[in-house]
């Protein structure tokens, strides 16, 4: 059984760390579906939308600090060229997560 410090290390480290979740806008989703081909996707965005706010909830629930980052495919497209990462889903995610990151730390200094 853990003990009461390895609990409270593990959710330091949620908080820490927060999660970025890829969000995308209505319009731009075909245009997603086309850059990153190997990524499981919903057939449309709304069957996309309900999933990824279910995940979001549960991530939140099991305390992880989790923010919807919205993302555009231009701007991830020319992350990607600028930074040398493949075009591919783990890209998106750590995309996302930079962000999330980025608001965190803008959160905590202001």
């Amino acid at each position: 059984m853990r003990d009461w410090r390895s609990l409270l290390e593990q959710d330091m480290n949620k908080m820490r760390h927060p999660v970025g979740i890829p969000w995308f806008i209505k319009e731009d989703y075909e245009a997603f579906r086309r850059l990153v081909p190997q990524r499981s996707w919903h057939t449309t965005f709304g069957q996309w939308e309900a999933a990824a706010t279910k995940v979001l909830d549960q991530q939140r629930r099991a305390g992880v600090l989790a923010f919807k980052v919205e993302v555009q495919s231009e701007s991830f497209a020319l992350w990607c060229l600028d930074t040398g990462h493949s075009v591919d889903r783990e890209a998106l995610s750590e995309y996302a997560s930079k962000f999330a990151r980025r608001l965190l730390a803008s959160n905590d200094s202001g």
